[in-house]
C-alpha cells in the first residue's frame, strides 16, 4: 500500500512539474514569440479554412435547395397534370348524352365505359345513379366522398381508399352526369374511373434527386396518400400526429404543417438519426394535397466534406512547417535573453561570483551579455563598499569613508550620497539626543512634583463627589416612589370612571323600560275606552230587550229577566272600567315621575363621569411629570457617576505620571551613558 501511495505521489508531482513547465514556457520570450507568430499564422489559416468550408457548404445547400424545390414543383405539376387528365376524361363521360339517356341500354353504357377504360389504360369504370347505386352491379356507393362531391356538380380525384370491388387501395376519378349531356343542367348521376392502383406511387418512385432520396404526398390532414412504400399509404401514416408522442418527429411534423398549409419551401430534419433535406410544393387543383421530395444530406455533401478535409490537411501541414521555422527563430532570440535573465536573477539573490554567459552571436544579444557582465562587476564593487560602510557604522564608528567612489556612476551615485546622508543624520541626531537627555532629566523632576500635588487634589475631589452621589440617589428613590403612587391613583380613578359609566348605562336601560311601561299604559287606556263603548252598547241593548219583552207580555217575561241581567252586567262593567281608568292614570303619573327621576339621575351620573375623567387626566399628567423627573434624576445620577470615574481616573493618572517622571529621569541618565559609546563624525 505504501509503495502504491509513493508511486501516486510521484506521478502527481510529475504532472504538476509538466504543467508548471508549460506555464513557464508560455511566460518566456521564446514561448511568447512562438505562440504569437503561430497565432498570426494559424488564426488566418483556420479562419480561411472555416470561411471556405462555410461558403462551400452554403453554396451546395443553396444550389440543392433551388434544385430540389424546382423538382418538387415539377413533380406537383406532373401530379396535377395527371389528375387533370383523368378529371377531363371523367368530365367528358359526364357530358356524353348516351350515358345520360335512360333509353340507352346498360350494355351500351357498359360498352362506352369499357372503350374509355381500354383507350386510357384504366382499370375499370362505373356509373352511379343519383342515389349512389351502381347501375351495373347494384352496389351502394352513396357513402363515398367522391360521390357526394360529384353530385354537387364538381369532378374530383379521391384520396387512396379501399375499393369495395377489389378490397385494395384505389384512387377514384369521379365526375357528375348532366341531364341530357349538357353541362350545367341537373346532375342525374355520377361516373367514375379507376386508374392504375399505384399511379400516384409510380409518380413518387420516378421522382428522385439522389441515390437514397424519395418523394411522397400527403393530404390536407397530413396523412400519406402516395409513397414508394405502399404500407405507409395503407395505414395512412401521419407524422404530425405521431410527433405528439415521438419528439424525434417534431422537425418533420413542423415541415409537414407548412405543407398542408399550402406552402412552398425547403427544410432539414432528422429521421432515425439521419439528417435529411426536404423540398415541398402544393398540388394545385387538389383537395389540399402537397408533395415532398426528401433525401439524406450525405448524398450531396460528399464533395463538400472532401473539400473541408483537404482544407484542414493543408492548414495542418502549414502549421507544422511554420512551427519548425518559428521555433528555431524564437530559440535564437530567446535563449541568450534567458541566460542573461537567469544570471541577473542570481545577482538579485546575492550571487556576485558566478560566470557571465558566453554569447557568440553578433546581434543585440551579445550587447546584452556584455552589459550583464558590467552590471554584475560594478554592482559587486558597490555592494562590497556599502557592506564596509554599514559594517563600520554598526560598530559605532561613524567617522568612515567610501573606498570605491568610481563605481557609483549615474543613478548609482545616489546610493553613496544616501549612505553619507545617513551617516551625517545619525551623527547629528545622536548629538541632539545627548543634549535633549539632559533637558528631559530636569523636566521629569519638575513633572514628578506637579503630578504628586495633582493626585492629592483629585483624591479630595473624589470624596466630595461620592457624598453628592449618595444625596442624589436618595432623591431619585423618592421621585420614583411618587411616580408609582401617581400611576396607581390613575389606574384606580380609571376603574371608578368605568364603574360610573356602567351605572349610567343601567340608568339609561331603566329609562327605556319606563318609557315602554308608559306606552303600554296608554295602550291599556285605549283598550278601556273600547270596553266602555262595549258596556254602553250592552246597556242600550238591554234597554231595547226590556222594551221588547214588555211588548211581548207574558211571552217575553223570561226574555225580560235576561235583559235585566245583561243591564246589570253592563252597569258593573262600567264601574270596573272607571276604577281601572283611575288606577292606570295613577300608574301613568307615577311612571312619568319615575322617568323624570331617572333622567335627573343619568344627568348627575354623567356629571360625575366627566369629573372623574378630568381627575384621571390630571393624575396621568402628574404620573408623566413624575416619570420625566425620575428619568432626569437618573441622568443626573449617571453624570455624577461619570464625573466620579473621571476624577478617580485623573487621580490615578496623576500618580502614574509622577512615577513615570521619576522613571524618565533615570532613563535620561542611562541614555547619556549609551551615547558616550559612539564615535561621531566631525560636522
Amino acid at each position: 500500500m505504501k509503495s502504491k501511495k509513493k508511486e501516486h505521489t510521484a506521478k502527481s508531482k510529475k504532472i504538476i512539474s509538466i504543467q508548471e513547465a508549460k506555464r513557464l514556457y508560455r511566460e518566456t520570450i521564446q514561448g511568447k514569440i512562438t505562440i504569437s507568430v503561430l497565432a498570426l499564422i494559424i488564426l488566418p489559416l483556420a479562419l480561411l479554412g472555416i470561411i471556405a468550408s462555410i461558403l462551400n457548404n452554403h453554396s451546395t445547400n443553396s444550389t440543392l435547395s433551388h434544385n430540389m424545390a424546382a423538382t418538387a414543383k415539377v413533380a406537383s405539376e406532373r401530379v396535377e397534370w395527371e389528375m387533370t387528365s383523368y378529371r377531363n376524361l371523367a368530365e367528358d363521360l359526364g357530358v356524353t348524352a348516351r350515358i345520360a339517356r335512360e333509353d340507352v341500354t346498360l350494355e351500351e353504357k357498359q360498352r362506352i365505359i369499357d372503350e374509355r377504360v381500354e383507350a386510357n389504360d384504366l382499370i375499370r369504370g362505373n356509373i352511379l345513379d343519383k342515389n349512389g347505386i351502381s347501375i351495373f352491379t347494384g352496389e351502394d356507393y352513396s357513402d363515398r366522398e367522391y360521390f357526394k362531391t360529384a353530385m354537387g356538380g364538381q369532378s374530383c380525384v379521391s384520396e387512396p381508399i379501399v375499393s369495395k370491388t377489389t378490397g385494395s387501395m384505389t384512387t377514384i376519378i369521379a365526375a357528375p352526369i348532366w341531364e341530357g349531356g349538357i353541362s350545367g343542367t341537373q346532375v342525374i348521376g355520377v361516373v367514375y374511373m379507376v386508374p392504375e392502383e399505384t399511379f400516384l406511387n409510380d409518380i413518387m418512385k420516378s421522382t428522385s434527386v439522389s441515390e437514397h432520396g424519395y418523394a411522397y404526398m400527403i393530404d390536407k390532414e397530413g396523412a400519406v396518400i402516395a409513397h414508394e412504400n405502399m404500407e405507409l399509404v395503407e395505414k395512412r401514416d401521419n407524422s404530425i400526429k405521431d410527433a405528439e408522442k415521438d419528439s424525434g418527429l417534431k422537425a418533420l411534423a413542423k415541415l409537414e404543417k407548412k405543407m398542408i398549409a399550402g406552402g412552398i419551401g425547403f427544410g432539414m430534419y432528422r429521421y432515425d438519426g439521419v439528417k435529411k433535406i426536404m423540398a415541398y410544393a402544393p398540388v394545385e387543383n387538389s383537395d389540399g394535397w402537397s408533395i415532398a421530395i426528401t433525401a439524406p444530406l450525405s448524398d450531396f455533401n460528399r464533395e463538400t466534406v472532401f473539400g473541408i478535409i483537404l482544407t484542414i490537411a493543408i492548414v495542418l501541414v502549414t502549421i507544422v512547417i511554420a512551427w519548425s521555422i518559428v521555433r528555431k527563430l524564437a530559440e535564437s532570440i530567446g535563449a541568450p535573453i534567458r541566460l542573461c535573465a537567469e544570471r541577473l536573477k542570481e545577482l538579485a539573490r546575492g550571487d556576485l561570483h558566478s560566470d557571465i554567459p558566453a554569447i557568440t552571436s553578433e546581434d543585440e544579444t551579445k550587447v546584452l551579455a556584455e552589459a550583464t557582465g558590467v552590471i554584475v562587476a560594478e554592482v559587486g564593487k558597490m555592494i562590497t563598499d556599502i557592506k564596509y560602510l554599514l559594517g563600520e557604522m554598526a560598530e559605532n564608528n561613524f567617522d568612515v569613508h567610501s573606498r570605491a567612489t568610481d563605481s557609483y556612476v549615474g543613478d548609482f551615485e545616489e546610493i553613496l550620497l544616501a549612505v553619507r546622508r545617513i551617516n551625517h543624520s545619525l551623527s547629528g541626531t545622536l548629538g541632539h539626543i545627548r543634549e535633549s537627555a539632559d533637558q528631559v532629566g530636569l523636566g521629569s523632576n519638575q513633572m514628578a512634583e506637579s503630578g504628586q500635588a495633582l493626585a492629592e487634589g483629585a483624591t479630595d475631589q473624589a470624596a466630595s463627589i461620592e457624598e453628592l452621589l449618595a444625596t442624589v440617589n436618595n432623591l431619585a428613590e423618592q421621585v420614583e416612589q411618587n411616580t408609582r403612587n401617581a400611576v396607581a391613583t390613575s389606574r384606580k380613578a380609571d376603574e371608578i370612571g368605568k364603574q360610573a359609566r356602567e351605572g349610567n348605562e343601567h340608568i339609561m336601560e331603566m329609562t327605556r323600560a319606563m318609557s315602554k311601561i308608559n306606552a303600554a299604559s296608554l295602550e291599556i287606556a285605549n283598550i278601556i275606552q273600547t270596553i266602555e263603548a262595549i258596556a254602553d252598547q250592552t246597556s242600550l241593548l238591554s234597554l231595547n230587550a226590556s222594551i221588547e219583552a214588555a211588548r211581548a207580555g207574558e211571552a217575553g217575561r223570561g226574555f225580560a229577566v235576561v235583559a235585566g241581567e245583561i243591564g246589570h252586567l253592563a252597569s258593573q262593567s262600567s264601574e270596573a272600567v272607571e276604577d281601572t281608568r283611575r288606577l292606570i292614570e295613577t300608574a301613568s303619573s307615577e311612571v312619568e315621575s319615575g322617568n323624570r327621576i331617572a333622567d335627573e339621575t343619568a344627568q348627575a351620573l354623567q356629571a360625575i363621569i366627566n369629573g372623574i375623567s378630568e381627575i384621571v387626566k390630571a393624575v396621568e399628567e402628574v404620573a408623566d411629570n413624575s416619570s420625566q423627573q425620575n428619568g432626569a434624576m437618573q441622568q443626573i445620577n449617571q453624570a455624577i457617576e461619570q464625573i466620579s470615574e473621571v476624577v478617580q481616573s485623573n487621580s490615578a493618572a496623576a500618580e502614574q505620571s509622577s512615577a513615570t517622571s521619576e522613571e524618565l529621569s533615570a532613563q535620561a541618565i542611562e541614555l547619556n551613558d549609551m551615547i558616550e559609546m559612539f564615535k561621531l563624525a566631525q560636522l
